[in-house]
């Protein structure tokens, strides 16, 4: 499915039939001579060089085995693809670099032998992708090979022109696509509230008496929530296995009428919560990885009262 082509730029969207979620984004230039950001970091489709991508990662990323990294077009212009995994997720990126059949022609004439070695300060980007990386892996092969040196990237959110386009609605991102790999089973292991932990000693009955249950997140936390006022709460991980206790991002007076959904086999919690100043309802989606937290989207779901709706309501 292909949306919103505006301005030399089309977004393409994949989605699995048997359970219904995204698992590929693609922007593409559809004109050499776009110009529009990539929406990553400053970026520039017909502007940002393969040269300048391989310098800000530092490598040539990852190879898969069903993909040539590099295919003519019917045009007789070079496409480049270059892979990078998303650090603390469970996505790869794509980067597509185009270099032109006039263009080739000339280094051709300039380089001979050497043009392939000089191509990557002509190859400019015409495409940026973003895939869950089962279905990357179910489609282009398995196992990738990495380049020496190769390291996760991090996702630096850049402006996708125009900025009026439309946005995917939250209501697509599910547990499953960011599933845990491991279920904890064993026997609960508690905060060292005089040492490790200390910082939260001062709530140590209530996230003790919230982690005998056993994990119900990401596969080995307990969420503890607690009042802190009338319409307040706040709420902390507690690491079953480890006994690790880590902070959640939303709470307080802050983020009113606090509504957590979360499940056991999912490293997704969904927030929805109340600003009172500017009076409104907000969704959050947060990703929970190797104890750090990553916001991906937020949405305005009506005015404050409307955080009295369930989420699945609000989302609808």
């Amino acid at each position: 499915m292909t949306v919103w082509p505006r301005s030399g730029v089309s977004l393409e969207v994949t989605y699995s039939a048997s359970n219904g979620t995204i698992v590929a984004l693609e922007a593409k230039a559809a004109e050499a001579s776009s110009k529009a950001g990539a929406n990553f970091g400053d970026f520039k489709f017909g502007r940002t060089s393969l040269r300048d991508i391989r310098s800000e990662f530092g490598t040539s990323g990852v190879l898969y085995p069903n993909v040539c990294p590099a295919t003519a077009t019917s045009s007789g212009a070079v496409e480049i693809l270059n892979y990078y995994d998303v650090q603390g997720t469970d996505f790869v990126a794509k980067f597509v670099t185009t270099v032109g059949s006039s263009e080739l022609a000339q280094l051709n004439t300039k380089y001979g032998n050497l043009l392939y070695a000089n191509m990557p300060s002509y190859a400019l980007l015409s495409g940026v992708g973003i895939y869950q990386r089962e279905y990357l892996e179910k489609t282009q092969g398995s196992p990738s090979v990495r380049d020496a040196g190769y390291e996760p990237i991090k996702w630096v959110q850049g402006e996708l022109a125009p900025s009026n386009l439309p946005t995917i609605s939250l209501d697509r991102i599910k547990p499953s696509q960011l599933p845990v790999f491991r279920i904890y089973n064993g026997p609960n292991n508690y905060p060292d509230f005089s040492g490790r932990d200390q910082r939260f000693s001062n709530f140590r009955i209530r996230i003790a008496d919230g982690m005998t249950d056993g994990p119900k997140f990401a596969g080995e936390y307990s969420v503890i929530q607690f009042g802190c006022g009338t319409g307040c709460s706040v709420a902390y991980l507690g690491n079953n296995r480890t006994g690790e206790v880590f902070d959640v991002p939303v709470g307080g007076e802050d983020n009113m009428y606090l509504n957590l959904k979360f499940q056991l086999d999912s490293r997704l919690l969904v927030a929805q919560w109340a600003d009172n100043d500017p009076g409104k309802c907000f969704v959050d989606f947060f990703s929970f990885d190797d104890g750090a937290w990553t916001e991906l989207m937020r949405r305005e779901v009506g005015a404050a009262d409307a955080c009295f709706k369930s989420v699945a309501e609000n989302l609808r």
